[in-house]
């Protein structure tokens, strides 16, 4: 994920399917994901749903709201271990999101909900 070199610009959201703040901003992630269908622009959304609810709760949420998605499941259930390697500063509260471009050493980790406008402005000035 990290060593990506090329152009493009990855938005990488953290949610789970239980968190209301998430289940709030992700049509707003959906929609610019459709719309920049044709940019160099991709979105990733790491879901830290249970593992043991992937095919009950997870699976049919994303056939059902986010189809076509790249969507994975982190099941790391010890926080500790990966937390800080996303970003030093994070607490562990979702949504969060991080927006990489290697090529360009661009990352913007943001670490609250976002709304369609702060999306939008956020890819916008990072192409």
């Amino acid at each position: 994920m990290m060593g990506d070199s090329t152009d493009s610009l990855t938005v990488i959201n953290f949610w789970a399917t239980w968190c209301k703040p998430c289940l709030e901003e992700l049509p707003f992630f959906e929609r610019i994901r459709l719309k920049t269908k044709d940019k160099p622009v991709r979105f990733w959304y790491i879901s830290l749903d249970f593992a043991e609810q992937q095919k009950t709760k997870l699976d049919p949420f994303i056939k059902a709201r986010m189809p076509g998605a790249k969507v994975f499941l982190l099941d790391e259930t010890n926080y500790d271990k990966w937390i800080t390697k996303i970003d030093s500063s994070w607490q562990g509260s979702i949504p969060v999101t991080l927006v990489v471009n290697n090529s360009k050493k661009i990352r913007k980790f943001h670490n609250s909900e976002l709304n369609e406008v702060q999306l939008n402005e956020i890819i916008s000035s990072l192409l």
